[in-house]
């Protein structure tokens, strides 16, 4: 997934916060990164003076394809010499599981 800086006047209710947003300070963690936006915390961060959000911005159907064949050629390489193991393809589809699940 990209990730896009936009202005908080931008931010939308269920939009995934891609890095920490911190106080105006810089030293108190307001919202941690990977939080789903509500109107409620829209509001909390406005009144904390936050102007500024760097957001996650989701793949289209065809970057989000391409991603998917990339992790499964690259899993086809790191299990190549796993052949019929039953754990190993468990294992193997845990991975892909993991991975794909992170975009």
């Amino acid at each position: 997934m990209g990730h896009k800086i936009i202005s908080l006047a931008d931010a939308r209710p269920g939009m995934r916060i891609a890095s920490d947003v911190c106080g105006p300070t810089g030293g108190d963690v307001l919202l941690a990164a990977g939080a789903v936006l509500s109107g409620v915390t829209l509001s909390a961060l406005a009144r904390r003076g936050i102007s500024r959000l760097e957001v996650v911005e989701p793949l289209s159907p065809e970057e989000r394809a391409a991603r998917i064949a990339a992790i499964d050629q690259r899993l086809d390489v790191l299990f190549r010499h796993a052949g019929d193991d039953p754990l190993l393809r468990k294992l193997r589809g845990a991975v892909r599981e993991y991975r794909v699940g992170k975009l």
